[in-house]
């Protein structure tokens, strides 16, 4: 009787603390995302191999990216100005809620967490 509750404790440990989110793919990143948040207007990302196009209002930028698995991190490069340098920045995906997470994507904000949801 002690084995099979240390077995089923042990089994809900291991699944509790499975995390939802993780480092994501490239695959997983092609498509669109739209910015979750409660201004009018929303920035949108679309993945599409190694480059990222990012939609702000007036403006569109192309960047190109890597992914960084070890360190969990999205490195970003204007694509007409390399010589600008890099930004690193820390992200995840949650699959399930098809939602994907960057930290420090918006320089000066008072949230480090920008939200990201598929289209």
């Amino acid at each position: 009787m002690k084995k099979i509750i240390f077995i089923t404790a042990s089994m809900l440990l291991v699944f509790v603390s499975c995390k939802k989110e993780k480092f994501p793919k490239i695959d997983e990143l092609t498509g669109n995302w739209i910015e979750q948040t409660s201004n009018s207007y929303k920035h949108k990302l679309i993945f599409e191999d190694e480059t990222m196009s990012f939609f702000k209002q007036r403006v569109t930028d192309t960047l190109t990216y890597r992914l960084d698995k070890k360190q969990e991190f999205i490195f970003l490069k204007l694509k007409n100005n390399p010589s600008v340098g890099e930004s690193n920045h820390k992200i995840s995906i949650n699959k399930k809620n098809k939602e994907l997470t960057i930290w420090d994507f918006f320089i000066g904000t008072s949230t480090s967490e920008t939200f990201f949801k598929k289209e």
